[in-house]
């Protein structure tokens, strides 16, 4: 754990996943700086942002602005084999926002990074004003970002801005509307 460190680890001593990672990173020699949750509450925020509300930890963030929440040792592994092979210009470039495409010739939204590769979609067909939405995912190397959730909420904001409605049937795509009551207007 170093002060110049550009990886930041929140968590809680109490944690065995956080445990786990903070061994990976030692025995690995990575830098990191440890944000402990307990000493720390008002980082718990971050924590919440990064999760979309869900408290799970350890929620580490990269240099490249992407994030990983508990993930496995081959999940860090993997990470950092791709921060070590990019070129700073790759990790700014990365480090933009990611955006929701309405993707009209393949029936799908997409959200896609600064590169335009397609971090998560849903797929969907048109009903009248709603949109039918059967399955969502999330590109593999993508999973645990909070990006289907990122995809979710650019939904959202396009049914709003364009007067249509939605029926969730990919249970992902449900439990996200179910669990964020200012939704259910949208609602078909």
């Amino acid at each position: 754990m170093t002060e110049n460190a550009t990886i930041q680890m929140y968590g809680a001593d109490w944690c065995g996943d956080c445990r786990r990672a903070k061994t990976w990173f030692e025995d690995n020699g990575v830098a990191y700086d440890y944000i402990d949750l307990i000493e720390k509450p008002d980082e718990v925020e971050t924590v919440l942002e990064r999760n979309n509300g869900r408290k799970s930890i350890p929620v580490i963030v990269f240099p490249d602005g992407s994030h990983l929440t508990e993930p496995s040792n081959g999940d860090l592994e993997l990470k950092m084999s791709q921060l070590a092979s990019s070129t700073p210009e790759q990790i700014s470039a990365s480090s933009e926002a990611p955006r929701v495409v309405d993707n009209t010739d393949a029936h799908r939204f997409e959200l896609r990074d600064s590169s335009g590769e397609v971090l998560s979609f849903a797929d969907y067909q048109t009903r009248g004003a709603a949109l039918v939405v059967p399955h969502v995912e999330t590109a593999l190397a993508h999973r645990g970002q909070g990006n289907a959730d990122r995809l979710m909420a650019g939904i959202v904001e396009d049914l709003r801005s364009t007067g249509r409605t939605i029926t969730p049937l990919c249970p992902f795509a449900a439990q996200f509307l179910r669990d964020r009551p200012e939704t259910h207007d949208l609602l078909a």
